[in-house]
This record gives C-alpha cells, structure tokens and sequence, in this order.
C-alpha cells in the first residue's frame, strides 16, 4: 500500500506522458519485503546516526514457515554508520558493540528496535577504519555484504567478462599480464564475498592468491559436482 501511495504521489508531480506509462512498472514477485517495521526501523537508525548513539534490536532469520525468528536470545547492541542499498537490498553497516570490525545487517530483518542513550563508538575506533568510513570503497569489498575483513585477491579472468568484472569491483582494481584472451586481476575484497563470486563465474575465473581462498573454491566446486553425480545416480 505504501509503495502504491508513492507511484500516485510520484505520478502527479509528473506530465501526461510519464502517466501513461506507470502501469508497466512492477515489483518482481518476492521481492517485498513483509517486516512492518521497516520504515521506523529506518527512522530510528537514521535518527542513531545522526545523533551519534546506539541502537539495541532483534535480528532475524526466515524458517521454513516464511517468518522471521530471532537468531539469537538476546539483543544485538550496535554502533550504526551508515544505511546502504546493494542488489535490491536495504542494510545497516555498523560495529556490532562486542567486536571491532564492521558489520552489515539487512534491514528488513531487524525488529523491536531502540535507540540508546549511550554514545556510538567513533567509526575511526573501528579496526581499518582509522581514516574513516568510504562508502564505495566498502561497497566494491563487499560485494554480497558479508561482514569480516578485506583483503588482496589475485585471479586471472578471460576478457570476456571485463564488463562484469568492472561492475562488480568499480575502478579500484589493478590489471597485469594481459594476453588476446586472458588477464590477471588484483584486487581488494572481503574473502568470504569472493570465495561466493569466484564461483559464479567459476568459467571464466581462477583464483591464484591467497592460496587458502583458491583451495576453498576447489573444495566447494568438488561438493557441488559430487551433490550433482550423486543426485544423478538415485534417478
């Protein structure tokens, strides 16, 4: 309904030929999400930040019943930064309080949230952060949004997928060895995001540095095909 509220808002600031138009623009199925709280949760936030404090609240998980469920028993108390959008989805970048690193929450999956009295820890307190907070340099290091750190990636790509890779990691990257077909890419970037990555595009891809991170694609396109053989096996 709020989506529906803001399309006829939007639509009557604009001239007939825009009008015309709007009944073609839809959201793909699944993709809203069904967390009631989400626009005061956003408010909160952004009123945390802005005002430097804290915010305490409930993350959650889907089950199998397509609800959301606490992940853990107790409240996560959280220093926020920044709220972001990547792939269609709405996050929180912060300091979860017990650590030292960032982290990145999905909005629509925080509930019961409250601001604290108590200050926020200054982001340069954060480990790697002590020039501060880059949005897009955090954004090309984590490209699904998983939490840890970053760090150097060495992969030799076929050209083919050039444009990809540009979309994926920004300008931030270092090209050498460069053959007809073939380049090597060095580039930083949270290890667990590329460990995902580097099997989306397992084709065009080898991961040549850090060896521990090239021996986990092996090991997770070893399951993979093993799952596919043993699948077919039972038909």
């Amino acid at each position: 309904s709020q989506r529906q509220e803001l399309v006829a808002k939007l639509s009557g600031l604009s001239n007939k030929y825009f009008k015309s138009r709007i009944r073609f623009i839809q959201t793909l199925p699944g993709m809203k999400p069904n967390n009631r709280e989400l626009f005061y949760t956003i408010e909160i936030i952004d009123e945390a930040i802005d005002s430097g404090k804290q915010v305490a609240f409930i993350y959650n998980e889907y089950g199998t019943d397509k609800m959301l469920h606490p992940k853990r028993d107790r409240e996560f108390v959280v220093n926020p930064y920044q709220m972001a959008a990547i792939n269609g989805r709405y996050y929180l970048i912060g300091n979860y309080d017990k650590y030292n690193d960032l982290s990145n929450y999905r909005i629509d999956r925080i509930t019961g949230i409250r601001l604290l009295d108590t200050p926020a820890k200054p982001v340069r307190d954060v480990e790697g952060m002590k020039n501060g907070f880059c949005l897009p340099k955090h954004m090309a290091e984590h490209l699904y949004m998983f939490s840890g750190k970053s760090a150097p990636v060495i992969f030799r790509m076929k050209k083919e997928i050039l444009n990809d890779v540009i979309d994926w990691f920004g300008s931030e990257i270092t090209f050498s060895e460069e053959t007809e077909d073939e380049v090597t890419v060095r580039v930083t970037v949270n290890w667990n995001a590329m460990r995902y990555w580097a099997q989306q595009f397992c084709h065009h891809v080898t991961i040549l540095a850090p060896a521990d991170l090239a021996q986990a694609v092996q090991s997770d396109l070893r399951l993979a095909l093993q799952a596919y053989s043993e699948g077919n096996s039972k038909q």
